[in-house]
């Protein structure tokens, strides 16, 4: 079995009017795709770094930028989306895994290969290392930032967002886990939310704060097309600020992960996003 430690960097639309909905809800497009190929005792073998030109968001947002340090001249140099997708599966190999920090990146890359209509079956299943350092450093549950846990645990500070270093910085921090205790308690200590969604939505109606986005979505039956039927919420339990958690019951007993994505919009009001897990 292979480890391969993947970080993306996405460009985010710049107004609402140029969102992406069609075949999928495209939040962000790839502009960066750092990854390295850990051996048996997760040490670094080999890396891989490409940046890749946008299509659909050519112009770089200014939080992305200045966050990234990418401009639009760097992305305009980028590979087609095609070719780094295809450089990756070679990189990979056969027999491998992903260990990524948060569940944003995996969810990401399945959205933009659906968006450009590039197979997902090569998409391997991943590990979120933020839940086995939190369960074995901080010994509590809770979300923390790469560059925060780089620094609990006294290693030499790294840029941050550049996905490569990022790659390189969630590789170094496998050194100070138990892995193979790690992997094998996953399943208890997170289940499979990082596996691919089965559908996701933006709710179409929006609200005036986000106390009652909550509370109306958490106590709205909705329909999914996915499923086959009607889905009711049960309450929310927070991920972070802006994810939530519900446990959601079908017509025929069946049960599903619902999570919801709260955006707050220029005008303040706010936007939902919902995804429907396993």
């Amino acid at each position: 079995m292979k480890y391969i430690v993947l970080d993306l960097e996405w460009n985010q639309p710049r107004y609402r009017g140029e969102i992406v909905r069609k075949p999928v809800f495209l939040s962000g497009e790839i502009v960066q795709i750092g990854a390295v190929r850990l051996n048996r005792f997760f040490r670094i073998k080999k890396e891989l770094r490409m940046t890749v030109a946008p299509r659909y968001y050519k112009k770089m947002h200014k939080k992305v930028s200045r966050i990234t340090g990418l401009k639009n001249e760097d992305v305009k140099k980028g590979i087609p989306i095609e070719k780094a997708v295809q450089k990756l599966r070679r990189f990979c190999g056969r027999n491998y895994v992903f260990l990524v920090w948060g569940n944003d990146d995996v969810a990401m890359l399945r959205d933009n290969l659906k968006a450009f209509g590039l197979p997902e079956d090569w998409v391997a299943k991943s590990y979120d290392l933020q839940v086995i350092f939190s369960h074995q450093i901080l010994k509590e549950k809770r979300q923390i930032a790469l560059e925060n846990a780089i620094e609990i645990l006294g290693e030499a500070p790294f840029q941050a967002h550049d996905a490569l270093f990022d790659a390189h910085s969630t590789a170094l921090i496998c050194r100070h886990l138990d892995m193979k205790k790690g992997l094998e308690e996953y399943p208890l200590l997170y289940g499979d939310i990082c596996e691919s969604a089965l559908e996701k939505a933006e709710i179409s109606v929006t609200f005036p704060d986000k106390s009652a986005a909550m509370r109306e979505v958490s106590s709205t039956p909705f329909y999914s097309d996915a499923c086959g039927e009607y889905l009711e919420p049960s309450a929310l339990i927070g991920q972070n600020t802006r994810k939530y958690l519900s446990l959601a019951k079908a017509e025929s007993g069946k049960e599903y992960l619902v999570r919801f994505t709260f955006f707050r919009r220029a005008d303040k009001r706010v936007r939902a996003v919902r995804e429907v897990f396993p």
